[in-house]
This record gives structure tokens, C-alpha cells and sequence, in this order.
């Protein structure tokens, strides 16, 4: 008895599962896609995003050996 209590269970929760994918996949398939746009033309800035500093040089040379 207790074995089949637990597979009602396990099929009842898959199903519950599957059920919420399935809702959550119309929900995102159904909205339209929007883009963003900026005013003007796209500015590029020229910041710097890569500092070779002393404690970096020597973490590389570490690497090498």
C-alpha cells in the first residue's frame, strides 16, 4: 500500500513539474520581443578594462614555470 501511495505521489509531482515548464515556456513564447534603442548613435568609451599591474606580472611569471 505504502508503495503505491509513493508512486502516486512521484507522478502527481512530475506531472506538476512538467505542467509548470510547459506554462512558464507559453508565457515567454507569447510576449513579443522588444529592443531597446538609444537616442543617437552608439557611443564607444574608451575606458580601460585591463591594468597590468606588479601583482599581476608576477602571478603570469608563476604561470610560466
Amino acid at each position: 500500500m505504502q508503495q503505491r501511495q509513493d508512486d502516486s505521489r512521484r507522478s502527481f509531482l512530475k506531472s506538476l513539474l512538467a505542467g509548470s515548464a510547459v506554462a512558464a515556456g507559453v508565457v515567454t513564447a507569447s510576449r513579443p520581443a522588444r529592443a531597446t534603442r538609444t537616442s543617437g548613435s552608439r557611443q564607444v568609451q574608451d575606458e580601460v578594462l585591463y591594468r597590468e599591474t606588479a601583482a599581476f606580472k608576477d602571478y603570469y611569471k608563476t604561470l610560466r614555470s
